[in-house]
């Protein structure tokens, strides 16, 4: 079943419309902070892509946000949070020009991880937590992983494996999409929590300025293979879980 499945999918008309100006709001500073960019348009399509993408996602999975009536300030912080990671994005493929942001680069990106636990808080704090925000929130955590993983794989320390680290996700998702017999909800798990933050945290780490190649890879060999043990526990239990309830 899908963490989305069971929502009421009325959708109020004032919800649609703040929802509609928050995307579209943030669509613009996008583009304010990009309009210094303008000799480089493969990495101004490169953060929108992503962004319209994400925008598409929001409007698309309105009817899910129910009872609430309002986009609410949580998710407001995650839609800020998503347009921070695909401004990242527009990095990915141009190590020099990472490599020139020197501190800023690491710093922005630990923001973003930073402001993870934020949205939880203002939803929880304003009674406007839901399945749609709570699904938003991990895929933005996703896909931030994800271009983190490109970056440093774009870097001269390590190689292309390192973007394992963040397509790990995907690669799960797309098994469950193709076998679905296995797709149920997993039990709550800390180590799952613990494991996003340490191969986040080993990610950035690994984009600091300055830092030896040894170190660098070190730490993405460290934030690759926690993350890869965690989803081979994730679908062991899977496997076992569906082959118990066949065999009954």
């Amino acid at each position: 079943m899908s963490i989305l499945d069971g929502a009421s999918r009325s959708v109020t008309p004032r919800l649609r419309w703040r929802t509609a100006l928050a995307v579209a709001l943030m669509a613009a500073a996008m583009l304010v902070l990009l309009i210094g960019q303008m000799a480089h348009p493969l990495r101004i399509a490169q953060s929108l892509l992503p962004f319209a993408f994400i925008g598409g996602f929001l409007f698309c999975g309105l009817g899910h946000h129910a009872p609430h009536t309002r986009f609410g300030a949580a998710n407001l912080v995650t839609l800020t949070r998503a347009a921070g990671v695909c401004l990242l994005a527009g990095l990915i493929g141009r190590p020099e020009e990472a490599a020139a942001l020197g501190w800023l680069l690491p710093l922005a990106a630990a923001a973003l991880l930073a402001m993870d636990g934020l949205d939880g808080w203002l939803a929880r704090r304003f009674g406007l937590a839901s399945a749609y925000g709570a699904r938003f929130d991990m895929e933005v955590d996703g896909f931030l992983i994800l271009v983190l993983s490109l970056l440093v794989a774009g870097g001269p320390a390590a190689g292309p494996w390192v973007v394992l680290c963040g397509a790990w996700r995907y690669l799960f998702l797309a098994w469950l999409l193709l076998m679905p017999r296995y797709d149920r909800p997993l039990p709550p798990s800390l180590r799952r929590k613990t494991v996003f933050v340490g191969q986040a945290l080993g990610l950035l780490a690994a984009l600091v300025p300055g830092l030896p190649d040894v170190a660098a890879i070190a730490l993405a060999v460290a934030a690759t293979g926690l993350v890869s043990a965690s989803f081979a526990i994730d679908s062991f239990w899977l496997y076992q879980t569906e082959r118990k309830e066949r065999t009954r």
